[in-house]
């Protein structure tokens, strides 16, 4: 009797190990359906795509990219179980063009651009009439303010500046000048700029030109280490942008938007797919995020 009862324990002892879960690895912070996620990838996520070490980040944004990371992984995730695939060599044909890239990491970037291609593709370009509602429902975006027509010309040298102001002042041309002496991009297109708004320029400069009448220069406006002179071509007063002009804008804005919406729509119906959940005590600061938390693990 005694080996029987033995026997019975041994074989209810196997039969508990067999429903029981298998372990998760001690660097596993988080499940997405089968998949485990670790604290290494994560934090080779945010090195790629921030530049930033997790230490650096506060618990609120830790957890912030910690969703993001995980929405990522979802889309790619969701992808596969919906017959998403992209070729071996595609894959490795990346990885060799993308420096430090792991072949994991550039199989789920490429499978969630082909998903969201795809769920592009199937959005409908907005009609006239949405183009017209939104103009007519957003009139404060459609207003301009007054514009100045700005030339620029850029040194570095104090004496220089002073020889280009005498210059100028004894009806020498800005244009030529610019072109001649200018450290700016601009200098051989005459220091063009080009129509500038208010709040567009740092303030010292945009007081000075503001207050030109077109065809009037600057004095000098010195910097930490460059001097500065401008010239008004023209200013035009605030007005209204017309349908015409802002058509193409609206345009790609809703799409955009029709893009995000079709997006948020897929996220939500693939978390709600796949069980995603968050090993707290995992992690080296206290997650806030909004995917369901495990506690216990």
């Amino acid at each position: 009797m005694r080996r029987l009862a033995l026997a019975l324990a041994a074989v209810l002892i196997a039969a508990a190990a067999c429903h029981r879960k298998p372990s998760v690895p001690p660097d596993v912070v988080a499940r997405v359906g089968e998949r485990m996620v670790t604290l290494g990838d994560f934090k080779r996520y945010l090195d790629r795509n921030t530049g930033t070490d997790l230490a650096q980040l506060g618990p609120e944004v830790a957890s912030a990219m910690v969703d993001q990371y995980l929405e990522e992984v979802i889309l790619s995730e969701y992808a596969a179980t919906h017959g998403v695939e992209i070729p071996a060599e595609q894959i490795a044909s990346s990885v060799r063009n993308d420096a430090g890239v792991t072949v994991i990491e550039k199989r789920d970037e490429m499978r969630r651009q082909k998903l969201i291609g795809d769920q592009s593709e199937n959005v409908p370009a907005p009609s006239d009439a949405d183009i017209r509602t939104y103009y007519d429902q957003h009139p404060a975006e459609f207003r301009s303010g007054e514009e100045v027509h700005v030339k620029q010309i850029l040194v570095h040298d104090e004496a220089v500046a002073n020889d280009i102001a005498a210059k100028l002042k004894a009806g020498g041309s800005f244009e030529e000048l610019s072109s001649q002496y200018s450290l700016a991009p601009n200098a051989k297109k005459g220091g063009e700029i080009g129509y500038v708004s208010r709040g567009e320029l740092p303030k010292m400069f945009e007081d000075e030109i503001f207050a030109l009448k077109p065809g009037s220069v600057s004095g000098i406006i010195r910097t930490d280490a460059s001097f500065h002179i401008f010239k008004v071509e023209d200013r035009r007063p605030p007005g209204v942008i017309d349908l015409p002009t802002a058509e193409p804008v609206i345009r790609e804005r809703l799409k955009d938007d029709a893009i995000r919406a079709r997006m948020a729509q897929l996220v939500a119906k693939a978390r709600a797919e796949l069980q995603v959940a968050v090993l707290t005590k995992r992690l080296p600061f206290k997650y806030t995020g909004g995917f369901s938390k495990s506690e216990n693990e």
